[in-house]
């Protein structure tokens, strides 16, 4: 399925949908709803070049905190 045209972003979000995420499009941004209750809104045609970088920390943070709770 297509999430992103960034190859790694649409990689990294392909593997958060088999481990339970949902994805909902959206014009140009899209939203991921994570398993453990958490939201991830990111651009589907990302013009920043550390565009997955930053939406890799966002994930991170994002499990970090389903962890602590």
């Amino acid at each position: 399925m297509y999430y992103s045209q960034d190859k790694e972003l649409n990689k990294l979000i392909e593997d958060e949908v088999i481990s339970g995420a949902r994805f909902a499009h959206g014009k140009k941004h899209a939203k991921l709803f994570l398993a453990g209750g958490g939201l991830l809104v990111f651009s589907r045609t990302p013009s920043d070049r550390r565009a997955f970088q930053n939406v890799k920390a966002d994930l991170a943070r994002l499990h970090r905190l389903q962890d602590q709770a």
